[in-house]
């Protein structure tokens, strides 16, 4: 009795092992249920968690060691002078940094929401892709945080917040239409907003939702929400708008005549912008590109939902290749628009080749990570000869040059001959430091910050990293002195103006300062208020 039990209970889980193994074939990397593989697979939710918090370990690290640098340093003391606009660019940087000063001042600090905005855009990721299979979402996921486009994005700059909002406003957008649900829209309009007040680039974002929404098919849901995208936008332009009518209308000025005006064709510009394209692709995505050419785009449209991030990735690309014959397009200009094109990826990748690619970009990275640590460890003696060596033992080491400054610190007023050693020394010193002289047409905020009528008379100390011109400073003051002093093989010259004049310096500097970076257009309104007209109401 006992041993007929037991052969009907063995035939029986034999029978159900059999069918077990014919509904659950053993997996196979070639051709591959991504569902089914997500249960045999050992890379599975623990497996891109480890990723996640080991790629938010590195940039912690890097966060820690890596000296500031002159953008960041600007882009803090933004946060320092709490504005609804800057010249250079929207304000929400400066916003966020604001905030964050709220927890302590460091540079370290201040880059903890590059790296938490990173990080959040690998979740994002993983979120729309997990619908067609989790192995699929994970692998691509991962394949993103382990790219240098996430680990080595880090810095506390415009471009962070502006590659988190342009993410979710997409991220949104595509559930507006996967869901039909009008909050979505709305939600992606606020975003694409608040991308906006990020950096003004992000205008290409919306340009591709536009040409999305021409070229796909209508309905009255569809319609009504893009209407409702676009209404969302409004606040955020009329702030710009209101910014920049009572500031000489800076953001125009600089981002579309005063950084373009001098710039011509020349080979190296298209060429270092495809060289930047295919870095941030990397290797294995850049390969597969071109091996499936063929049916990219064919792929590409296989989901409908899907092809709204192939225009927000292509339009954007479209747009830098075309003004890359004219100007040089830096590779920060483009990384907000990358993290659409990993959610492509698995339309026409296989399940074998994503695994190969986040091999490679894993050993990718991590040359990337030794070669950083190597460079950053190094004594800085090693590169006198590169042209901003004084820049970085400035800021590598910057509380020796602080300990001579400080001594003359209730007798003089900090000043710098460019945005870069201003912002470093103001950053370190905490003590406000003016640009001095004409400048460069970048970061120019300091035009709206110093009132050099009030210096009339004062005493000023312009920390220098090359030797002044002889005379070059004595018209503007009662009698100057000149010192040198050395940090770690980097010259620096202090030149002690004393009773500064500033009706001659408003004569030969501020006059030409009107002249090439604030030549307001005649159709371009102005308030009618003096005290109302930024940098030229000020002095003219």
């Amino acid at each position: 009795m006992i041993k007929q039990a037991v052969l009907k209970t063995k035939e029986f889980l034999t029978k159900f092992a059999k069918k077990q193994d014919k509904q659950n074939p053993p997996p196979s990397l070639q051709n591959l249920d991504a569902g089914k593989f997500c249960n045999h697979s050992v890379f599975n939710k623990n497996s891109f968690l480890i990723v996640l918090f080991s790629t938010i370990a590195v940039k912690i690290i890097f966060a820690g060691i890596l000296p500031i640098t002159s953008d960041e340093a600007y882009f803090v003391l933004w946060g320092r002078h709490l504005d609804f606009g800057y010249y250079d660019h929207t304000p929400m940087i400066g916003w966020i940094l604001y905030l964050m000063n709220f927890t302590g001042s460091s540079a370290f600090i201040m880059r903890l929401p590059a790296i938490a905005f990173s990080s959040v855009v690998g979740i994002g990721i993983y979120t729309v892709l997990k619908e067609d299979g989790g192995q699929k979402a994970f692998l691509i996921s991962s394949l993103y945080l382990l790219s240098p486009l996430n680990i080595f994005n880090i810095l506390a700059v415009n471009d962070s917040p502006l590659f988190f909002f342009s993410f979710f406003s997409c991220f949104f957008l595509y559930l507006a239409l996967k869901k039909e649900r009008l909050l979505y829209y709305a939600l992606s309009g606020i975003l694409l907003g608040c991308a906006f007040l990020s950096k003004e680039i992000a205008v290409l974002l919306g340009f591709s939702y536009l040409l999305y929404f021409l070229f796909s098919q209508k309905s009255f849901q569809k319609t009504s929400g893009f209407a409702l995208l676009f209404a969302a936008i409004f606040p955020f332009a009329a702030l710009f708008i209101a910014y920049n009518y009572f500031h000489n209308w800076a953001n125009i000025l600089f981002n579309v005549f005063n950084r373009n005006k001098e710039e011509v064709f020349e080979i190296y510009k298209p060429l270092a912008f495809i060289l930047s394209s295919l870095y941030l692709l990397t290797p294995p995505i850049a390969f597969y590109l071109v091996k499936k050419r063929k049916t990219l785009m064919q792929s590409a449209f296989s989901k409908k939902d899907f092809s709204v991030f192939l225009f927000a990735f292509l339009f954007p690309l479209l747009f830098f290749a075309l003004i890359s014959f004219k100007a040089v397009v830096g590779l920060h200009w483009l990384i907000s628009f990358y993290p659409f094109m990993y959610i492509l990826l698995p339309q026409f990748l296989s399940q074998s080749e994503i695994i190969n690619s986040v091999k490679f970009t894993t050993f990718f990275s991590v040359a990337h990570i030794l070669i950083a640590f190597v460079v950053l460890s190094l004594p800085i003696s090693l590169i006198k000869n590169n042209p901003n060596y004084n820049l970085i033992a400035m800021s590598k080491y910057p509380q020796e040059l602080l300990r001579v400054l400080n001594s003359n610190e209730n007798n003089f007023v900090f000043a710098a001959p460019s945005y870069s050693d201003a912002s470093i020394l103001e950053f370190y010193s905490g003590k406000r430091t003016i640009l001095f002289g004409k400048g460069s047409k970048y970061a120019r905020q300091n035009d709206f910050w110093t009132d050099f009528k009030a210096l009339n008379g004062k005493n000023i100390l312009i920390v220098r990293n090359s030797r002044p011109d002889a005379g070059e400073y004595q018209p503007f003051f009662d009698y100057i002195s000149e010192e040198e002093f050395y940090l770690k093989g980097a010259r620096f010259y202090f030149v002690k103006g004393y009773g500064f004049k500033y009706e001659v310096y408003k004569e030969r500097i501020l006059s030409a300062i009107k002249e090439e970076f604030y030549k307001v257009p005649k159709y371009l309104p102005m308030p009618k208020k003096e005290k109302d007209k930024g940098f030229i109401g000020k002095y003219f």
